[in-house]
């Protein structure tokens, strides 16, 4: 029951339908076999999610590529044609002097007709004024550079794109100084057997954005930008409404930089190419971004990059938007829909006809394979994960504010955290993954279950000749509590080697299905006040080798440090709770504080290791009124059974 949850739990985005479905079964079976159903519909739902994307990323730019010609945004008006829209009627002037007149033959490279410009050759081509009902169609070959200067223009057009590219590299150029707007229908008509253009601004072939003006897009139909070749931007400013994909380019996005408002129905901005592992990528290098979104913020298939910008990425309604309620489950607490409580519909935009939604995902940032953050500023508030990859999510640095329906950073293989500022702020789980490394950063988690979970998707365990092969033990010891987490070894591991490290869970503090290695840093561990949850929770190792722990909370599920760990370690039942606001220190026999901490609920045990406990020492360990002597006679100390009265 536990499980079917996890995923139900706002957080998934799955339909109201799917739901319904799970809690039929949960009413006409017992315990056991509303887990197993359960579990069978999710983990069905997400191998079908994962047939259905990338799996593989070839991509090893860590910068983007530009040409020159993409990056110029210089223009001259006696070397372009100037297009000049008047209501209804499209005039052409071309750069040879007396050559204005509305036909081919006087206009080489522009057709006109009926509303309709046609380009079809490579050129420098400028835009100004406002067409009610018309289009900007380009029809040149695939590698001729077309330049589209934007320069004061509203482009509307009720039944197809207003701005339609059919073939040519084309670079649209945002003049200086200037407001363009580009609004489509919210129905389009078709040449039988077509199904293209399917946005407001589209691109069978490379489409690059430059310039200083502002470009207004809104999809009425479908979706705001959409690009079927590469899609770059240069810079300039950029507000997009859509009633489904705000920004799309399949084969890859990238931003060198510029100012991005995007309100869409469905996904922000993504890349959608899945049959070549080079290509399906998102790298943005710099930019200010506000997205509002009612599916995921950022979508990539290989490959999401961000070097640095900044980021205020609202998800599905936002965390708060998790209609969801507080359930007492096997002591716990779980988020569960309320009663009379519907998963939030998705919105288009207000003023833009809501069309098909393309997914249930409501992540901030997501991946499908890689997810990498070297730099910037994020204000995330998803109602799924914050940031997610379904395979490998890595942060080096930047500085980050989290809020979410469910996990905070998730990642279905290996999650690392090189360095950064990361303040997750609310989540189900904080940080998630098959194997969690910490090597430094300061990381600060509140979660309402888990802390930082190592986890599979699915609740197997790891085969004992595989655990074996690893060196790891095929019997699992039972440190203390009967050892329940024996059966739910899978080989995850969480390894912290260095930084800042702040969790308070209600859930487990620090959960591995598998093992747990504190090889360094400064790691503090508010946990559960319940007993159906621990401080430390794992299968098979939890090894202190280095860094100072502090772990605090419930004495229902108690697990200490495995007693191979290279670093002393105190433990202490304590003899009655205190309550939130005591102080938790431990001094040396000189009477120096070598660990002091402040609890932030009641605690009914601690664990404390520090690289200068010695063993053979006698240390005071003080919890409020409450003291003990304790002569650090083993590498794991309980200090009610090696303690004495003492003052603090």
């Amino acid at each position: 029951m536990q499980d079917i949850f996890e995923e139900v739990v706002c957080l998934k985005r799955r339909t109201l339908k799917m739901f319904l479905a799970v809690l039929v079964i949960w009413g006409m079976t017992g315990c056991g076999q509303q887990e197993a159903d359960g579990r069978a519909v999710m983990d069905a739902e997400a191998a079908s999610e994962r047939s259905e994307h990338a799996e593989v990323s070839a991509v090893d730019l860590t910068e983007g590529k530009y040409s020159e010609e993409k990056l110029d945004d210089t223009w001259e008006e006696e070397a372009s044609v100037q297009i000049q829209l008047n209501e209804e009627k499209i005039t052409v002037k071309a750069s040879e002097p007396g050559n204005e007149a509305g036909g081919a033959e006087h206009n080489p490279g522009v057709d006109v007709s009926e509303g309709r410009a046609v380009i079809t050759q490579a050129g420098t081509y400028v835009l100004a004024g406002t067409l009610e009902d018309g289009q900007i169609v380009i029809d040149a070959g695939k590698e001729e550079l077309v330049r589209l200067v934007l320069n004061g223009v509203e482009l509307n057009c009720s039944s197809s794109a207003p701005i339609y590219s059919k073939g040519g590299n084309v670079v649209i150029i945002l003049a200086e100084g200037t407001e363009n707007v580009v609004t489509d229908g919210m129905e389009y008509i078709y040449e039988e057997g077509e199904d293209e253009p399917g946005a407001a601004i589209f691109a069978k072939d490379d489409l690059t954005f430059n310039g200083t003006g502002t470009l207004s897009v809104t999809g009425n139909y479908k979706h705001g930008i959409q690009c079927k070749d590469d899609l770059k931007f240069i810079t300039g400013t950029y507000e997009v409404k859509a009633a489904e994909d705000g920004i799309v380019g399949k084969d890859s996005i990238t931003v060198r930089n510029g100012n991005f408002t995007i309100d869409s129905g469905d996904d922000g901005m993504k890349a959608t190419n899945i049959e070549e592992p080079d290509k399906g990528y998102v790298l943005i290098e710099e930019g200010s971004f506000q997205i509002t979104a009612g599916g995921d913020g950022i979508q990539a298939e290989t490959l999401l990059r961000v070097n640095d910008g900044n980021m205020k990425i609202t998800t599905g309604g936002g965390s708060q938007n998790a209609s969801a309620k507080a359930e007492e489950v096997m002591g716990g607490k779980r988020e569960v829909p309320g009663e009379g409580m519907e998963p939030p519909e998705r919105q288009a935009p207000e003023g833009v006809q809501t069309g098909v939604m393309a997914s249930d995902s409501t992540k901030a940032l997501k991946s499908y394979v890689e997810l990498t953050i070297a730099g910037g500023e994020f204000d995330l508030d998803s109602c799924d994960d914050g940031i997610h990859s379904n395979q490998n999510v890595t942060i080096s640095n930047g500085a980050f504010r989290i809020s979410t329906g469910d996990d905070g950073i998730h990642a279905d293989q290996t999650l690392t955290i090189e360095d950064g500022d990361i303040d997750i702020q609310q989540s189900y789980e904080g940080v998630e993954g098959f194997e969690v490394v910490i090597d430094g950063g300061n990381v600060k988690i509140l979660a309402s279950d888990d802390g930082v979970n190592a986890a599979g998707e699915d609740a197997v365990p790891a085969p004992a000749e595989d655990l074996a092969a690893d060196g790891r033990e095929t019997e699992k010891p039972d440190h203390g509590r009967g050892n329940p987490m024996a059966e739910e070894d899978q080989g995850a591991t969480l390894t912290i080697n260095g930084g800042t490290v702040y969790v308070n869970a209600d859930g487990d503090g620090l959960d591995a299905n598998g093992d747990i290695f504190i090889n360094g840093g400064d790691i503090t561990v508010h946990g559960p006040a319940d007993g159906g949850n621990g401080t430390l929770d794992y299968a098979s190792v939890c090894k202190i080798t280095g860094g100072t722990f502090v772990g605090v909370g419930s004495a229902g599920m108690i697990q200490k440090p495995g007693e191979d760990s290279a670093q002393p370690v105190i433990v202490w039942k304590l003899d009655e709770p205190v309550e939130a606001g005591t102080v938790i220190a431990v001094k040396d026999k000189e009477g120096k504080v070598i660990v002091e901490k402040t609890t932030e609920k009641m605690v009914q045990w601690l664990a404390v290791s520090s690289p200068e406990f010695i063993e053979g020492e006698t240390y005071t360990v003080c919890a409020g009124d409450m003291v003990k002597e304790v002569n650090l006679e083993e590498t794991v100390q309980d200090a009610a059974l090696a303690g004495e009265k003492a003052l603090c």
